[in-house]
């Protein structure tokens, strides 16, 4: 009869750690396109991921309720933490835009409630900690090829994933972005499970019953911690070439104090060295990577110019025409033609004017009849589509450098033609001096500087000081208190600030809490030399990401992408259930 009752229960186990491990690797692989909609609420991959996980929680708690109602140390926080943005949602303006910010907190909750729960005969931690190596490890690979191999095309691969394809920073930096959105979200989830990958490849090798084994384990994580720690680079997230390597090497010191052995301070200290020579070695031999860090400026390497040599008297809206255009190349390298690793190609745009606002045209894209030397001139027949609707805009030509950067990013003046449509027709037109300068900045080129983002979070919350302006609420209003454009994918970079200003006072607290407590569960675990030692090396590795997050949080905000979301409190579940079941007997 026995053997009859558990034979359910252990399929309820192995479904509910099934349900935790999709959601921990689809944290990394959120397809941006819901693919469920409810009014304001819509499931994309990480979330209907996260749904079964809580179905499987919830079947698995049938059988294990009081397993299940056991409180852990982190519980209270997380809950506070919960509460303080939904109690600050009825301050918001926009209160359906933070009802759906604090639903998605309430999800990440849920991710960490299940993992705390997890069964312990199966020790999920290991389960867990290895499904993290896997998904790093793809995520790397995934954003070095997209950076080392542009001849292929990887939209069909990375288009669902990206917010854009490519990113790019100052100075024409391409940012590989891998299947996270932005680079900046990649960077931190690199941070946050890099050390589990680490620590993961210390206890595999420690089991392996022989010494070549042990050493092929080690190899082995070595060769993913270099994959992934050059993947980092690539993002030029500057905050993360300091975070990254601080964190590891106050985990190092950790492991040194508390006697964690030398695989595990050692593998720490190779990390570090490998970050740093790659660091150094991309400063020296990249131009690039110098330029991101203000040591030098980058060579005039992107340079053209434009001579429109026809274009039509008389278009028609929503229709197709030609210009011939004339484009010398003014730069230091040589333009290839199509499907070449220096692919250079012509692309349009078309702008509102006054305001600059960007049409959603049909693009085509002109490629360059033949590649085109330093100094070289090429002529071109540009196709371009029109705008169906009258009014006044101005079209804009564009080179890109395929896979890299577009020229107008690297300071190149683009070609401009201001057009009218009326009715059925279109014709240029001249726009009247002194309101000749049509230029429009290319959204996310020019960043507004952390510091007047700062201002405006201490101004608003001032207005607000107990609850905030509602969760999620800043981006929207930010722009008025600094006189800038708005954009609504900007927020106050730094995680105490967005708590205060959104949250107010309450939410600060309930977030520096969260932080606390966290590091608290895991430091006690760090130095308890009784635990089990696979629960000791997951907690120090827990621990550096923390340690990451907290300080790169001091200078960017990651909770707004669900993916991170899902990861941190994942971790943090983990955390808990570490600490729960290190002390059951």
């Amino acid at each position: 009869m026995q053997l009859v009752d558990r034979k359910p229960r252990a399929r309820r186990a192995r479904l509910v750690i099934l349900g935790a491990c999709l959601t921990v690797f689809f944290s990394a692989f959120e397809v941006l396109t819901p693919l469920v909609n409810f009014g304001i609420f819509n499931l994309t991959t990480s979330k209907l991921a996260a749904v079964f996980f809580f179905i499987t929680v919830i079947a698995w708690s049938t059988g294990n309720l009081r397993t299940v109602l056991r409180r852990r140390s982190l519980d209270l926080a997380v809950l506070l933490f919960v509460a303080s943005n939904l109690i600050s949602v009825p301050a918001a303006a926009d209160k359906a835009g933070a009802l759906k910010f604090a639903l998605r907190m309430i999800y990440a909750a849920g991710v960490y409630f299940g993992v705390s729960r997890l069964p312990r005969r199966f020790r999920s931690h290991l389960i867990i900690g290895g499904t993290v190596t896997a998904a790093v490890l793809i995520v790397a690979i995934m954003g070095l090829m997209e950076n080392f191999f542009i001849p292929v095309t990887w939209s069909w691969v990375l288009g669902p994933f990206q917010q854009e394809h490519a990113s790019f920073g100052a100075f024409y930096n391409a940012r590989i972005a891998s299947t996270l959105p932005y680079p900046t979200s990649l960077s931190m989830y690199l941070e946050l499970t890099l050390p589990v990958a680490l620590v993961f490849g210390v206890w595999l090798a420690e089991r392996a019953p022989t010494a070549w084994r042990r050493r092929g384990w080690l190899a082995a994580t070595i060769a993913g911690a270099t994959a992934v720690l050059v993947a980092q680079l690539l993002t030029f997230t500057r905050t993360s070439m300091v975070m990254a390597p601080l964190s590891l090497l106050l985990g190092l010191l950790l492991a040194a104090f508390f006697h964690y052995g030398r695989r595990v301070w050692m593998m720490l200290a190779v990390a570090v060295g490998i970050f740093l020579i790659a660091l150094g070695g991309s400063v020296l031999f990249s131009n690039k990577m110098g330029a991101r860090l203000d040591l030098k400026q980058q060579a005039n390497k992107y340079g053209a110019s434009y001579t429109l040599n026809a274009f039509p008297a008389q278009l028609r809206p929503g229709g197709k025409a030609s210009a011939e255009i004339s484009i010398k190349n003014t730069g230091t390298f040589t333009w290839g033609r199509r499907g070449s690793d220096d692919e250079v190609s012509l692309f349009f745009r078309w702008l509102t004017y006054p305001d600059g606002k960007q049409q959603n045209v049909p693009f085509i894209i002109t490629y360059l009849p033949r590649s085109v030397p330093p100094g070289g001139t090429v002529d071109v027949k540009a196709d371009f589509n029109t705008p169906s609707l009258p009014g006044k805009y101005v079209l804009h030509f564009d080179l890109a450098h395929i896979h890299r950067t577009w020229f107008s990013a690297a300071g190149v003046p683009e070609l401009k033609v201001p057009v009218e449509f009326t009715g059925s027709a279109g014709a240029p037109f001249v726009i009247p001096a002194p309101s000749s300068n049509v230029d429009v900045p290319e959204p996310g080129v020019v960043a507004t500087p952390r510091s007047a983002l700062w201002r405006a979070a201490i101004d608003i919350w001032r207005s607000h000081p107990v609850l905030g302006i509602g969760p999620d609420q800043f981006r929207q209003n930010y722009a008025g208190y600094i006189h800038v454009t708005p954009d609504d994918r900007i927020r106050t970079h730094n995680i105490f600030l967005e708590a205060l200003v959104n949250t107010g006072l309450i939410g600060l607290l309930a977030m520096i809490y969260l932080l606390g407590a966290a590091a608290w569960v895991l430091f006690r675990l760090i130095r308890n030399r009784q635990a089990d030692r696979s629960y000791r090396l997951f907690a120090i590795a827990i621990m550096i990401g923390l340690l990451a997050y907290a300080g790169h949080g001091m200078l960017d905000y990651f909770l707004w992408q669900t993916g991170i979301s899902f990861l941190f409190f994942a971790l943090l579940g983990l955390a808990a259930w570490m600490d729960k079941t290190s002390s059951w007997s």
